[in-house]
């Protein structure tokens, strides 16, 4: 999805009602906004269909609308952008900090209490597809941190292993590993694993 200028019109929007009944008036703005709503679900009567509709419809924003987040509704959220992440803009007519809380971290992008401003929508879906794009852009930076971090640890323990059986320094031990990388057409890392595995193999007969 791109979602760098965030633009509405065309903008593939899947709708859940969970109780409010509020879908005429959410369906008149989303037209004048010139959104596309490709869905309509009714979570009280079908409250298993979200999964459906989200692989099915392909929905670029999720709305939900409800008197409040139960827990569930933000189980059954939760459970479905963990699966299909997207952002999400949820309606509730009151809240708690807690449930506030729970939303947040069941991967709701934006929440509005107390009412539906139809003027509003339009701010409200931009800042949802804001949100979850600065969002999805720090997890991409914590899994890129973390990969490092671990690819770091395997170059230092192949370099110890090189230190051990060939008797290299420290920096005689990488620039071996880089020579061996660089001769293979392989990363540091996918050397170093493959070091490592070998020591393993041979340590453990």
């Amino acid at each position: 999805m791109n979602t760098s200028l965030f633009a509405l019109p065309g903008l593939r929007v899947l709708l859940a009602d969970a109780g409010q009944r509020r879908s005429p008036v959410i369906r008149l703005e989303l037209i004048r906004l010139r959104c596309q709503l490709v869905d309509v679900l009714d979570l009280v009567e079908r409250p298993a269909a979200l999964d459906d509709a989200l692989t099915r419809q392909a929905p670029e924003l999720l709305i939900v609308d409800c008197d409040q987040p139960t827990p569930a509704l933000l189980e059954q959220l939760g459970e479905a952008l963990r699966r299909q992440p997207r952002p999400v803009l949820l309606f509730a007519e009151q809240m708690s900090a807690a449930q506030m809380r729970d939303a947040l971290q069941a991967g709701i992008s934006t929440l509005q209490l107390a009412g539906l401003p139809p003027q509003r929508l339009g701010a409200l879906l931009q800042l949802a597809l804001a949100r979850f794009e600065h969002d999805q852009s720090l997890q991409r930076d914590l899994r890129q941190t973390q990969t490092q971090l671990a690819e770091r640890k395997l170059v230092e323990r192949a370099r110890g292993i090189l230190m051990r059986e060939q008797g290299l320094d420290e920096e005689a031990a990488f620039q071996r590993l880089r020579q061996l990388a660089m001769d293979g057409g392989q990363t540091l890392a996918a050397v170093a694993t493959r070091l490592i595995d070998a020591d393993q193999l041979l340590r453990s007969r």
